[in-house]
């Protein structure tokens, strides 16, 4: 089991109330504004956790495909989703997706990159799973120095720069690359009391 595994094994029953202190349902809005959804579409939410992004999804689009590799963020999510008949929880790796190629319309990964190993990888993987036309949409943290992130919440990388998150849709195959402010923050306290406000990106590109 990772690092990360073992945070959101702990904290998963008590995830939903630490996420709304750390940013607002605003950021979920932002990040489906980007993607021309339609009703008979589907889409996946990668690192689903416990459906803050699938939660907005459902009602708009035909299927929805929850991935984590958290057991017990699924089963929260699954708590929290049970109300929608169209959303499919699967326990799986972001970086090897069981979906096919060309899968879906749009897919969503929000504060999900910096957990994962190889962000470029990533994103190459979650692009392979988007029709022609179809777009990825991330939020994730921008670039900043709170290195007690890494031991207490498992963060791998301390956010990224714009311009490297642009370049990686790029060589994903991507195109309308777009890599703005959410304008929202991410905010947490340390357990020694130091505070962080991080700014939040949105990126989008069309496949």
């Amino acid at each position: 089991m990772s690092e990360a595994q073992q945070y959101f094994a702990t904290i998963s029953q008590d995830w939903d109330r630490l996420r709304r202190s750390f940013f607002s349902d605003e950021l979920r809005e932002v990040a489906i504004a980007k993607a021309d959804l339609t009703s008979d579409m589907a889409a996946t939410d990668i690192g689903i956790g416990t459906g803050f992004i699938a939660r907005g999804l459902a009602p708009l689009v035909q299927k929805v495909y929850g991935i984590d590799n958290s057991p017990e963020m699924l089963a929260v999510a699954r708590r929290n989703l049970q109300g929608f008949d169209n959303v499919e929880l699967t326990l799986a790796d972001g970086e090897s997706i069981p979906l096919s190629d060309e899968a879906v319309n749009a897919v969503f990964a929000n504060m999900y990159l910096h957990h994962s190993l190889q962000p470029l990888e990533a994103v190459k993987e979650m692009t392979r799973i988007l029709k022609r036309d179809g777009w990825l949409v991330i939020t994730d943290l921008d670039e900043h120095n709170h290195a007690w992130l890494r031991e207490e919440m498992a963060d791998l990388w301390l956010g990224f720069n714009r311009d490297e998150v642009a370049e990686w849709f790029v060589a994903a195959g991507l195109r309308d690359v777009e890599v703005t402010c959410a304008k929202c923050d991410c905010c947490a306290t340390s357990s020694e009391g130091e505070p962080a406000a991080i700014s939040i990106f949105v990126a989008s590109g069309r496949r």
